[in-house]
């Protein structure tokens, strides 16, 4: 009641002085509602993305379809600029390019290796042929200090050739391993530089069905175009089928509580004020969330199935409404401006023949525009919308 009160004051200072304006106080249904409020959307919508490719993250947009055109499929919807994917290209074709001269000059720095190896292991086997022909002739033959330098030669010839069959080994070994890396390399700077000759089409993107375009709002309310950045899996924009639409809602945290599916609502758009929409809530989300990023309120969004009309919606047309979380059937009630405060509670003046009596009263609930009574006035009343005491 204290809320309620304090409403009624401060609808109270905001009336003018001037001549009395009478209301009737009536029996009707009073609807209590939530405010609420959006835009349309459509139930039938296509996402468009930029393209993916690879390892193209941040694309610049080039060219983009007008908001509210009428597209079909195949038509183009926007290009993005493919500088960044040329010079991808070119650094492929360029590493390509030099990995294959370095794989080809490998090979033939490794087959020349091969033969220098081998030729070396060949001496060293020659050399240790001829040493143990030395070494094995006949000791009569020998004197003894030359049998022992003949066995020295013999081993240090063993050495040898086992250190250079180690070393052609471990060269061999060695080549083939840098050979299977510049392989890769320039198999990869192939393949990449393939995948980027591909998406160069990609670039400009085509329209999936037939629709309506529609460029959403970012989280600043800005809508993209030409020269805009865009990063990857991005939604550029949506084509859509404006046969139905639908109402994204929001309502403060404080009257989640009042609000239930399949209550009914009713909608006013900003662009067609005199246009109503009936609908119901279709979902509530569980969550809230601030407004914005400019408004912290805390908010929870609804979707709002919408009544068919024959009025031309389009997406993105905002609204403002009200959520009906109750209907009391049949009660007394009288506009807000009607009701005034004062020390000794809420008085309406009512008209009595010439004159006006302050007449107490006892309230109920209340709408956004009136109140209900539960004593004090009685259907067929007329009461004052200004205080006669102020009126001139």
């Amino acid at each position: 009641m204290r809320s309620l009160l304090l409403l009624l004051a401060l609808a109270a200072c905001g009336k003018h002085t001037g001549d009395l304006q009478f209301v009737d106080v009536k029996r009707d249904d009073l609807v209590i509602g939530v405010e609420v409020s959006g835009e349309l959307a459509a139930v039938d919508s296509t996402d468009v993305h930029t393209p993916n490719i690879g390892q193209i993250w941040n694309f610049k947009v080039a060219q983009i379809a007008s908001d509210g055109d009428d597209v079909k499929a195949g038509e183009p919807l926007v290009a993005f600029d493919p500088s960044e994917v040329v010079r991808d290209l070119e650094t492929m074709h360029n590493e390509a390019d030099a990995a294959q001269k370095k794989l080809e000059q490998k090979r033939n720095d490794a087959e020349l290796a091969r033969r220098d190896d081998a030729l070396k292991v060949a001496e060293a086997e020659s050399a240790l042929k001829k040493a143990s022909l030395i070494a094995d002739a006949p000791k009569d033959l020998t004197a003894v200090v030359d049998l022992q330098t003949q066995k020295l030669d013999e081993e240090n010839a063993k050495l040898v050739l086992a250190g250079a069959k180690f070393h052609a080994d471990q060269t061999k070994r060695s080549d083939e391993q840098e050979i299977a890396q510049l392989a890769e390399k320039a198999t990869y700077a192939k393949h990449r530089s393939e995948e980027l000759m591909k998406s160069l089409p990609q670039m400009q993107v085509v329209s999936p069905r037939e629709g309506t375009v529609v460029i959403p709002t970012d989280w600043q309310g800005n809508k993209k175009k030409v020269g805009d950045p865009a990063w990857k899996g991005e939604t550029v924009l949506q084509v859509v089928g404006l046969g139905k639409m639908q109402g994204k809602g929001l309502v403060d945290e404080v009257d989640l509580s009042r609000v239930a599916a399949k209550q009914p609502v009713t909608l006013r758009l900003d662009a067609l004020p005199d246009v109503k929409l009936k609908g119901s809530i279709e979902q509530i989300e569980k969550s809230v969330g601030a407004k914005s990023n400019t408004d912290a309120s805390r908010v929870a969004k609804l979707v709002i199935a919408l009544d068919k009309t024959t009025v031309p919606l389009r997406p993105g047309m905002r609204f403002r409404g009200e959520v009906e979380s109750e209907k009391l059937p049949q009660v007394v009630q009288v506009p807000v401006e009607a009701v005034f405060v004062t020390t000794d509670g809420p008085v309406a003046y009512r008209k009595h023949g010439s004159g006006f009596e302050r007449v107490r009263l006892v309230l109920g609930k209340r709408s956004t525009t009136a109140i209900e009574v539960k004593s004090g006035l009685a259907p067929g009343d007329r009461v004052s919308r200004i205080d006669p005491g102020v009126a001139k």
